[in-house]
């Protein structure tokens, strides 16, 4: 036994190093509250510089720990009966001759906590429960220390937001399996009075469950109160029933959680997805592995999810969809790249669709010099703002430079459709008196109708895709 005595040695002490550690800068935090307040800039950084390196040796120690943790949960024991009924265990291989082993691998338990001197825990087969405290936390209102609510803040943001992401997540799942209504703001404020609530029993900062609703739903539950029923029965088993629960496998658990979850996986929503979207049935499949890959830290996975999402949604927004109209034979106007239509040589309709801001005005800017080194006998340039829902001032901006630019290269430029929040934008700006107000057309066609015959005329275009707009005017 001399191979667990070192390498416990090892463990024990780099884990009672972590928590002198972590005291020694608790009192640091403490020594650089009390420099600040004292307003000495010095002793600011020199405290300041502690804490990083305490910091530093922490993450050190902590990766030691983790190391020898690992070392010591690979070792293999085998187990002889004794005449008392006891057992007696030695390292793998090493039984002493005549004796007869269990025949079970033995494996020493090791937690987060240092290895107590005077008795080892080993297991033999299967995890189980192990010991589970008995009875009811002590209650008691947490002490109130701005300083330290300062210093933790950021962290109880995150988590914060992590958890809520999380229920909402699950929320969602069971919701869409139910067909009930979600309101993800009654979800916050009953998670928020959840962990308010258990505080006062020091509780971890907790969350929705999804293996505990996977189970419930499974269960047949239909209402809150079979939380209710659940926390009753939780209520008795930590009062009387703990013993019982000592030899309970852990492959048990794993079991039921298993059994309830693999109802959830809906194969049919990533088809869905990826039909709609292949973009979003690419995050939906990403997520789900990252979630398995990552388990039992679900927020990393849904993380990686919200990342992805916000990634997708500021590349749509800072290069959205320009399309050139053209009229098809329905009479309606379309993008005459997708539809395969015939463009006018002298009037282009450019739709622009999406909110017109500081992170795509360029990319606007762009498309349009674009068009006006193509068309050659352009005359007249029309921006469809039907897309556009927002406006800042750099896509004001941009559109006030565009007029300049499109006017200097000899091709009149117009404006149809823009919805009313643009238009306030336009007139505080005073964007029509820049455009010209006869400029300023409320739909396409008028437009259409109100350019035609200028950007025609001394025209040699034999067939007018637009043409039909023109008889209609006549």
């Amino acid at each position: 036994m001399t191979v667990i005595a070192s390498r416990k040695s090892v463990f024990n002490e780099k884990t009672n190093l972590l928590d002198k550690l972590t005291n020694e800068r608790t009192e640091r935090f403490k020594a650089l509250d009390e420099a600040r307040i004292k307003g000495g800039s010095r002793e600011v950084l020199k405290a300041e510089y502690q804490i990083k390196l305490i910091t530093d040796e922490i993450e050190l120690v902590k990766a030691e720990a983790a190391i020898a943790r690992a070392t010591l949960r690979k070792l293999l024991f085998s187990a002889v009966s004794g005449p008392d009924g006891g057992l007696r265990i030695y390292p793998e291989g090493k039984t002493p001759a005549g004796e007869k082993s269990d025949g079970r691998i033995w494996t020493l338990r090791v937690g987060n906590k240092a290895l107590k001197e005077d008795g080892l825990i080993f297991s033999g087969g299967g995890a189980v429960v192990g010991e589970i405290p008995k009875g009811l936390p002590v209650f008691s209102v947490p002490k109130i220390d701005i300083k330290v609510m300062g210093h933790l803040f950021p962290f109880a943001a995150i988590i914060a937001l992590l958890g809520f992401m999380e229920a909402i997540s699950i929320a969602k799942a069971m919701a869409a399996k139910t067909g009930q209504r979600l309101d993800p703001n009654q979800e916050l404020i009953g998670q928020g009075l959840a962990n308010a609530l258990g505080a006062i029993g020091k509780s971890y900062p907790v969350s929705g469950s999804f293996s505990r609703s996977a189970v419930n739903l499974q269960a047949g539950a239909m209402s809150g109160l079979s939380s209710v029923f659940t926390t009753a029965a939780v209520l008795i088993v930590l009062m009387f029933l703990t013993p019982l629960l000592y030899h309970l496998p852990q492959s048990v658990l794993a079991a039921v959680i298993m059994m309830a979850v693999i109802g959830l996986i809906n194969v049919a929503g990533f088809v869905h997805a990826w039909k709609a979207q292949w973009y979003d049935g690419a995050i939906s499949i990403v997520s789900f592995l990252a979630t398995l890959a990552f388990a039992p830290h679900l927020d990393k996975g849904i993380m990686i999810g919200v990342a992805l999402s916000i990634g997708v949604f500021l590349y749509k927004n800072m290069r959205p969809r320009m399309a050139s109209l053209a009229r098809a034979e329905d009479d309606a106007l379309h993008c005459a790249e997708t539809y395969g239509l015939k463009e006018c040589a002298y009037i282009s309709m450019v739709r622009f669709e999406g909110p017109l801001f500081f992170a795509n005005a360029s990319f606007l800017e762009d498309k349009i010099t674009e068009i006006l080194n193509q068309k050659k006998d352009l005359k007249h340039l029309i921006i469809v703002a039907n897309g556009i829902n927002d406006m800042d001032a750099s896509g004001e901006e941009t559109l006030s430079l565009l007029i300049d630019r499109v006017r200097s290269a000899g091709v009149d430029i117009s404006m149809s459709g823009a919805n009313e929040a643009v238009m306030k934008v336009m007139r505080r700006t005073h964007f029509p008196e820049k455009i010209g107000e006869d400029h300023l057309y409320p739909t396409m066609e008028k437009a259409i109708l109100g350019v035609y015959e200028t950007s025609h005329r001394n025209g040699h275009e034999e067939i007018c895709p637009l043409i039909r707009a023109c008889r209609i005017r006549a």
